[in-house]
């Protein structure tokens, strides 16, 4: 299996209100991944980094994400504003116009067109850095919105599409400031923490998965993170890595021993090699032995 490092790469979902339409048809909450949204476009950077260069990446700035989906779920409870009745009509002549320049080539993408609108906010509260703290917390702010509203869309038409996204768009846009205050107060605690939890997880799981940059938080269950990549974007990914284990035993004596029982050891866990290493280690004495006898009468 070829296995390589991602290089960290500090793209947020903030990209979404740069990209096009057509990128943004694909964007999932992955619950078995640390319940952390991923676009498309990381999505198709997903690396299985090996033990052996993994530990590096668990950077502060690697666990955003992670640390925006959590945070967010324990402000959510606080952060209940309600979208302002101006926002909704300027977003839906916004949102129309933009629907309608892609309509000829693919149809509406609500949730597309909900954080192309939301992110703006995002990018006015928190400036034009394209990655940190402010930027991941007030991304999951607004793709939890527009995902809660455009879940079950099922309209064709720039219009009603709209309406939906704009909807979504202005709810998060109304909790975007509370969400950044809320979770500003626990956000470095949680990334020493999921710092924590990325090295343990390179160290016991022998590899972790990143996205982009990004640390998937799996819990140790590699493989059920890449189910989830598989089922929403259709990625393969190859988590069977080897552990490396001692079976050395530690012996400190170092009398030579040890290598005739390591050498027993292996033919008994290998059926298919007993006979051979074992005639060779009888063979290895009988000389040995045989050697001292002539020795002795010489």
């Amino acid at each position: 299996m070829s296995l390589h490092h991602v290089p960290l790469i500090f793209a947020s979902l903030a990209g979404f209100a740069s990209l096009s339409i057509a990128s943004e048809a694909r964007a999932s909450h992955l619950d078995a991944c640390g319940g952390l949204w991923l676009e498309a476009d990381a999505a198709g950077q997903c690396e299985v980094v090996p033990k052996e260069t993994c530990e590096e990446h668990c950077e502060p700035v690697a666990t955003e994400r992670v640390c925006a989906s959590r945070l967010f779920q324990e402000c959510e409870s606080s952060c209940t504003l309600t979208a302002e009745v101006e926002c909704q009509g300027s977003c839906e002549s916004s949102c129309g116009t933009e629907c309608t320049t892609t309509e000829t080539s693919q149809p509406p993408n609500c949730m597309g067109l909900c954080m192309s609108d939301c992110q703006q906010t995002v990018t006015d509260s928190c400036g034009d850095t394209e990655h940190g703290q402010c930027r991941s917390s007030g991304a999951h702010c607004c793709s939890d919105s527009c995902e809660a509203q455009c879940d079950a869309t099922e309209e064709t038409d720039c219009e009603p599409v709209c309406m939906t996204a704009c909807s979504g768009s202005c709810v998060g846009r109304a909790n975007v400031d509370c969400q950044v205050d809320c979770q500003a107060v626990e956000f470095q605690s949680c990334t020493d923490t999921v710092v924590q939890e990325c090295q343990n997880e390179c160290e016991t799981t022998g590899a972790a998965i990143f996205c982009d940059g990004h640390f998937l938080a799996t819990g140790g269950d590699l493989q059920a993170c890449a189910d989830a990549l598989k089922a929403e974007f259709s990625i393969e990914l190859d988590v069977d890595v080897e552990v490396d284990v001692d079976l050395s035993g530690g012996d400190d004596d170092n009398d030579g021993d040890d290598d005739i029982r390591e050498a027993v050891s292996c033919s008994i866990a290998d059926p298919t090699q007993t006979a051979p290493l074992g005639m060779l280690v009888l063979v290895a004495l009988g000389g040995w032995r045989l050697r001292r006898t002539r020795r002795a009468r010489n």
